[in-house]
């Protein structure tokens, strides 16, 4: 009885409701379609279009009197950069730039991520400090850091003299190398708050039933931090690190607010090179390309975190 085949009328029903019910869905893709279509296309308008657009001047000379493109040149703006030394330059500074940010940020907020997990007195207030570079502008950063390490009235260099460690007031911003790492510096201390949100997020949803059971087992903190918290964060860092590898690659601000790519040319990046280009060479053509280039890179980069990811996935799992 339980194999009977139901009958036409109890199957026409059924079919009709399953039919109702997609219908009805139906209905409310279509709803949900019309009522963000105009958002999507004001979306795609405002990023699209100047894609597009910038794609095509790559490969044309743009006249900036008569806001036309003159001609096309094919890749004559790609290989002019290619043969540009500061170019070329600019190109290796922003992948080190990009690794030194993105690298000494993901092991700062990892830190600092441990210990506001514990419990204090205090934990609270410090977690308010720690989230407070987060609401500085950018330009306001720039600014404070600059004075912070200005040649001659910056708290860096009072504080070292006094220290003993330096026996004269040094120059931070007029050296390549030293003017590059303080812009690094810079961007770290504004992303760290991100990066610190995010891994306290994922340390509070760890089981701790595992890290009990290990410390029953004898494991040392040594152990269950190697063993333990490293491969079950390793999916939240990586991912963290990319994000901040991208927006170290497009740090703009800072640069401009301390340095505008100077001393000669040793804080230019590639987005800063773009700027220059467009706006103090008006070269719109070789911008555009600079600009691809530098999404190219960045591209590139996303891939090689996404195959970093998947080896240490698997590398985790045979494990």
């Amino acid at each position: 009885m339980g194999n009977a085949p139901l009958p036409a009328t109890v199957r026409a029903l059924a079919g009709n409701q399953v039919e109702t019910v997609s219908m009805k869905r139906r209905g409310e893709q279509m709803l949900g379609l019309l009522m963000a279509g105009p958002a999507l296309l004001v979306v795609l308008g405002i990023y699209l279009y100047p894609a597009v657009f910038t794609l095509v001047l790559s490969f044309a000379d743009y006249d900036l009197v008569r806001l036309s493109i003159k001609r096309f040149v094919g890749f004559a703006n790609f290989s002019s950069l290619a043969g540009n030394p500061a170019f070329v330059q600019a190109t290796l500074r922003t992948i080190y730039f990009g690794l030194l940010v993105s690298a000494v940020t993901t092991v700062l907020a990892f830190l600092i991520a441990l210990l506001l997990d514990q419990k204090f007195y205090g934990r609270g207030l410090l977690r308010v400090f720690v989230v407070l570079p987060w609401a500085v502008p950018p330009v306001v950063a720039g600014v404070l850091w600059g004075q912070m390490f200005h040649a001659d009235v910056g708290f860096v260099n009072a504080m070292l003299f006094q220290l003993g460690l330096i026996d004269s007031y040094r120059i931070w911003l007029g050296d390549a190398w030293t003017a590059l790492h303080v812009i690094a510096i810079a961007e770290i201390w504004k992303a760290i708050p991100f990066m610190v949100l995010f891994f306290l997020a994922g340390l509070q949803s760890l089981p701790q039933q595992v890290f009990e059971a290990a410390a029953v087992d004898g494991a040392t903190a040594t152990e269950r931090f190697r063993y333990i918290l490293v491969p079950l964060m390793t999916p939240v860092a990586i991912p963290l690190m990319l994000i901040q590898f991208v927006w170290a690659m497009k740090a703009f601000d800072t640069i401009f607010v301390l340095t505008r790519g100077g001393p000669a040319g040793g804080t230019t990046t590639l987005n800063y090179f773009v700027y220059q280009e467009a706006f103090q060479s008006f070269n719109l053509g070789r911008a555009s390309a600079a600009a691809y280039i530098l999404l190219l890179v960045t591209l590139l980069t996303v891939a090689v975190f996404a195959f970093i990811r998947i080896y240490v996935d698997r590398k985790w799992r045979r494990a």
